[in-house]
């Protein structure tokens, strides 16, 4: 399955978006910012494509104003902006 990640400039905003997104039950997990996406904080939030909708929910209710954006990895590992 397909995973992709999101990326935020304030590292308290993406832990706090991980812990909003664990509130709905989704598979998600904290991860370093791949170097190849070349933004933010260092702290990214992983998780299923499936869970895309829903993520997109939390992040506009929970209006986390340093989410960067959505990014998937490449065949070969790099990090690509949606």
């Amino acid at each position: 399955m397909r995973e992709f990640f999101i990326a935020f400039r304030s590292r308290s905003e993406a832990i706090s978006f991980y812990e909003a997104l664990l509130s709905y039950r989704v598979m998600c997990k904290i991860i370093n910012t791949p170097s190849s996406a070349k933004v933010g904080c260092g702290l990214s939030v992983k998780l299923f494509a499936r869970d895309m909708p829903l993520a997109k929910k939390v992040l506009e209710r929970g209006r986390f104003s340093s989410a960067i954006g959505f990014y998937y990895f490449s065949t070969n590992g790099s990090a690509i902006k949606i």
